[in-house]
């Protein structure tokens, strides 16, 4: 593995760790009870930090991808594991739409909506927590990969 190859993979490797960490922190975040006032605002602004988390980690795998020619059985893993990130990832995001698509229909009969929205959160924080340890599981791999 050349120098600059060698660095890409442990810049990849840290950000693929620090990814993992945000997105265990924004579980973390939904796990929380909330009284909010607008519960419809605060799933929207996760929904939005979720996407922004699936760009990112999407752009990990195309790193993953360029970084080893041919590719070599422990970034095929990893490749592997943050895609397994990325569905959960579409997963939060899906159910967090679903329950905003819910509480936004005109002719919804709706009385819980804090309810609703609790759920979704809970729903999406477990997806997410998943989310994390998959991009955990990538930067282990990536970390003990060996050169070449």
């Amino acid at each position: 593995m050349t120098t600059a190859r060698h660095e890409a993979a442990v810049l990849l490797t840290a950000d693929l760790q620090e990814e993992s960490e945000q997105v265990q922190a924004l579980a973390r975040a939904l796990g929380i009870p909330h009284r909010a006032p607008d519960p419809v605002r605060l799933l929207s602004r996760n929904l939005l930090t979720t996407l922004v988390h699936l760009a990112t980690v999407s752009a990990s795998a195309a790193a993953v991808v360029d970084a080893a020619d041919p590719p070599t059985r422990a970034y095929l893993r990893a490749l592997a594991r943050i895609e397994q990130a990325q569905q959960a990832l579409l997963s939060a995001g899906g159910s967090m739409a679903t329950v905003l698509d819910q509480l936004s229909a005109p002719d919804s009969t709706i009385t819980d909506t804090a309810g609703l929205a609790q759920a979704g959160r809970l729903r999406a924080a477990a997806l997410l927590t998943s989310a994390s340890a998959h991009l955990g599981a990538a930067a282990a791999t990536l970390r003990t990969a060996p050169p070449g």
